[in-house]
């Protein structure tokens, strides 16, 4: 009898120690989460009280608080500790994520920001939230897209260069919007494969210093998991087998496309890795996506031109769960 009851005692100990914690990390093109409030130094007039569209504190508080419960959402994807990092597009300000990190639906987690202002003529930028209590970074800086001639017409957004340690891993991140379609497909496609270069020639950087680095991309990168752009990134893509089903994160023209993607280094798929990939995400639910009318299946957004639909976003949000390895000692 003493036998049997060591052997069970060893066995409850052993799944108790092999235990493991579900991280959530995202990515979210806010479809222009503008204040309200006129910055001289960019062209914000069509988000402003007075404009055609009728900007006022009201839509720009709802817009607010639909976003707070979408990341409330995503963080309720792992073991509902909130997600741990969420990279950010088309955000004006540090103010705007102020007040979004205090909504009270997502107050408690105690978000921090990371976020520097870029040369978009538009003043939208990408950032980084993260939980302080998962994530601790230690350097972060932007990389200029913006002195490249064949982008000087059309200032774009920054890479936003981060790198920290994610429970007791260190992980370099890499927050992207980069270069628009505007002008035509051909035409602009130069553009993202330009920042394509700098991102490899980053990673390439880490790699020097540290072949096994832990690197995690994400972004709305205005092109496919196939084009050209995206496969010249040194990475894996679990999002291009979700495009090759047909699945998108926006819809334009009755297609589906997947700009929003994730990507990430090799050694998260060694299991024998503290932090081990485990699943890719597009984020949709009821809330999310238009119901009725023309754009039925389509993610429900802001605004249509000018007349304010009151939804969440032109994009679905985009979510990566890794799983963290802890060894827990039951009787401490």
């Amino acid at each position: 009898m003493k036998t049997k009851i060591t052997i069970m005692l060893f066995l409850l100990l052993t799944k108790t120690a092999l235990t493991a914690q579900e991280i959530v990390v995202g990515f979210y093109n806010c479809e222009n989460f503008y204040d309200t409030v006129n910055q001289l130094q960019v062209i914000d007039e069509e988000f402003l009280p007075g404009s055609e569209k009728g900007y006022s504190f009201q839509r720009y508080e709802q817009k607010t608080k639909n976003l707070g419960s979408t990341i409330y959402k995503l963080g309720l994807l792992g073991d509902g500790n909130g997600i741990a990092l969420i990279g950010l597009a088309e955000i004006e300000n540090k103010q705007v994520l102020e007040n979004l990190v205090q909504s009270p639906i997502i107050k408690k987690y105690n978000y921090k920001i990371i976020h520097f202002d870029s040369k978009d003529l538009r003043g939208i930028d990408v950032a980084l939230l993260y939980n302080p209590a998962i994530f601790k970074p230690y350097l972060y800086k932007p990389f200029s897209l913006s002195f490249k001639e064949h982008i000087k017409d059309y200032p774009t957004r920054d890479i936003l260069y981060v790198k920290g340690v994610l429970n007791e891993s260190w992980v370099h991140i890499l927050v992207n919007h980069w270069p628009s379609r505007r002008g035509g497909l051909k035409q602009s496609s130069q553009k993202r494969i330009w920042a394509a270069s700098i991102c490899k020639n980053i990673i390439d950087s880490i790699r020097t210093k540290d072949p096994a680095a832990n690197i995690i991309m994400m972004g709305d990168f205005n092109d496919n998991p196939t084009d050209k752009s995206i496969q010249k990134i040194p990475l894996e893509n679990p999002f291009k087998a979700l495009f090759l089903k047909g699945m998108g994160s926006l819809a334009f023209r009755d297609s589906w496309h997947l700009f929003d993607q994730i990507l990430i280094s090799r050694e998260f798929l060694n299991i024998n890795n503290n932090l081990t990939y485990c699943k890719s995400i597009i984020y949709k639910d009821t809330e999310h996506i238009e119901m009725n009318g023309r754009y039925q299946g389509y993610p429900k957004r802001t605004w249509d031109g000018n007349i304010f639909r009151g939804g969440f976003s032109d994009h679905f949000p985009v979510a990566m769960i890794f799983t963290l390895k802890t060894d827990v000692n039951p009787l401490n």
